[in-house]
């Protein structure tokens, strides 16, 4: 079993992350800035208060897991720097822990050969969501400059729906998946793939 932190883990996904983490038999720590609105209590769970975004407060706190899983997200369709800012403060936070999974979307990408449809989609969506896409971008650039073992992973539309153990993944992201990606199904295959260096320093697509 691993030790993991997760960042963000009082959001939807974080949540979901957390909660399968401990199902599998691992130490989390949950980073948040209010860690006791997660409502858990489990003898392998340590809650953490932290802003990514304010200097210093992840320092000492990553070291040591055998990974750390980013849920961070924006909340609307305007400016943000959540991704690109507070993946630089979880990278500077790291020391010697070299396992790093942050969530990015598969809107950043239409794979070669897809129809005319799903490009005009991905174009409308690219003007809707410029703002967060350009910071996700920004993001993973700022990972590619690291010696971690980074992965990006690009989820379709989240939804709350059960997992359906049979997700559709394009390590790299070249191929395209689904329209939608069950949050159970992404935390999953995120924990599954914690120890699989395919996934490693490269993006993941995927959906249910």
């Amino acid at each position: 079993m691993a030790t993991i932190a997760v960042i963000g883990a009082t959001g939807r996904t974080g949540r979901v992350l957390v909660e399968r983490a401990l199902a599998s038999g691992h130490d989390v720590t949950a980073i948040a800035r209010r860690p006791e609105t997660l409502g858990l209590r489990h003898p392998r769970l340590t809650p953490h208060a932290a802003d990514v975004l304010r200097p210093g407060d992840l320092a000492g706190t990553l070291s040591g897991h055998d990974a750390v899983v980013s849920a961070l997200g924006s909340t609307g369709r305007g400016p943000t720097t959540v991704y690109s800012a507070g993946t630089a403060a979880i990278v500077a936070a790291m020391g010697t822990s070299r396992r790093l999974v942050v969530l990015s979307s598969a809107g950043l990408g239409t794979p070669p050969g897809a129809g005319p449809v799903t490009r005009l989609a991905g174009r409308l969506l690219h003007r809707v969501m410029r703002h967060p896409y350009a910071d996700m971008r920004l993001m993973e650039r700022l990972l590619t400059a690291t010696d971690l073992d980074w992965t990006a992973m690009r989820p379709t539309g989240l939804t709350d729906r059960p997992a359906t153990g049979r997700p559709r993944v394009s390590v790299g992201a070249t191929e395209r998946v689904g329209t939608r990606t069950s949050r159970a199904e992404l935390a999953a295959f995120i924990l599954d793939r914690l120890d699989d260096p395919a996934t490693f320093r490269t993006t993941v697509a995927i959906s249910s």
